[in-house]
């Protein structure tokens, strides 16, 4: 199941007796742990009842498992870097997989029982497998685009702010989908409102710190607009923060490639409301690509995607060097875009 179903069922009760928590979203993955304990552990009793294990043997797990909870109906038991369940190199003890497998097929009714993973577990290993087959394994795989404009809506709703969906879209495209970032940014909202209601668009550009992707996105914008120096001085920023060059050529490529399918749509006719899907960018963004993609035919958009395509590939081959790649790319593609010889 994903994290959206485990948070339904935690809400409705409907508690499992075992699960895997696993996957790179962090954040919400430890958000989902802090609303099982809240749903399980009385209030101050939360200490008698919650034990915590780092990669225990198997006798320490099903002790802990076993004892019963105190003044409660549930003992809570946080299972962290199960070594059945993570790809190191520590070898495989077969007596502890058979013991804690056996033991997870007849989990005490008192007992709640957690395994907890930084990252993905292994999903070769056997333990792995067994909690499969009982629809244990909570997946929290980074959210989708849509899917981090409804939690930051519901978020900042929780802080006391509406957040409607054309802000909370151009929020995650400018502080990127990682919910920890998301959190930050959206409390400093909150404290730069103070009494106001509502974040606005020139909220989000007041205060929020920009995520590389969306800086690349504005250093293409100034660039089809034709203002080189802000084009630049985004890359300045870039290069500051630590981006490696390479990586922003990499995002380059990928915005071109957009805006000459944009401009492919355009000219095609594509319905508005399918460009989003096809493109793979939320919906906040799209007005913005119409508008770059305007500005050149298919054909000149077609020569920059391609002119970047090729300068990748010779750079990851060794034809090319990959010093100063960024800013070659750049001055490459004002040469096409302005039609200037080179």
């Amino acid at each position: 199941m994903n994290h959206t179903a485990f948070f339904d069922l935690i809400k409705k009760g409907a508690i499992g007796d075992a699960y895997l928590m696993e996957g790179p979203e962090e954040y919400i993955k430890q958000q989902a742990l802090e609303r099982l304990k809240e749903k399980l552990l009385p209030a101050g009793l939360e200490e008698m009842n919650l034990t915590e294990l780092t990669d225990p043997d198997a006798d320490a797990l099903i002790a802990a498992a076993e004892t019963l909870p105190f003044m409660g109906e549930k003992r809570l038991v946080v299972v962290r870097e199960l070594s059945l369940l993570t790809a190191g190199k520590k070898a495989v003890d077969e007596d502890k997989v058979k013991a804690i497998a056996e033991y997870v097929g007849n989990i005490s009714p008192s007992t709640c029982l957690v395994f907890y993973v930084k990252g993905k577990a292994d999903g070769r290993k056997k333990l792995y497998t067994l909690l499969k087959k009982k629809n244990a394994i909570v997946d929290f795989s980074p959210m989708s685009d849509a899917e981090c404009a409804g939690w930051a809506a519901k978020t900042m709703q929780r802080m006391g702010k509406t957040l409607d969906r054309s802000c909370a879209e151009k929020l995650v495209f400018t502080v990127g989908r990682d919910a920890a970032l998301l959190k930050q940014e959206m409390e400093k909202l909150a404290a730069y409102l103070s009494d106001r209601p509502a974040v606005t668009p020139e909220d989000i550009d007041a205060v929020c710190t920009r995520s590389t992707e969306y800086t690349v996105f504005q250093m293409v914008d100034a660039q089809v607009a034709g203002n080189n120096l802000q084009t630049f001085a985004y890359l300045r920023d870039l290069l500051r923060a630590g981006e490696e060059r390479i990586m922003v050529l990499a995002m380059l490529l990928r915005q071109y490639r957009i805006l000459y399918h944009m401009r492919c749509m355009l000219d095609e006719k594509t319905p508005q409301q399918s460009q989003a899907q096809l493109l793979g960018i939320p919906p906040f963004a799209v007005g913005r690509t119409q508008q770059q993609a305007k500005r050149f035919d298919k054909e000149r958009l077609r020569q920059a995607y391609d002119m970047l395509l090729d300068y990748e590939q010779g750079i990851k081959s060794g034809r090319l060097p990959m010093e100063a790649c960024a800013e070659n790319a750049l001055l490459r593609l004002e040469q096409i875009l302005r039609g200037k010889p080179e």
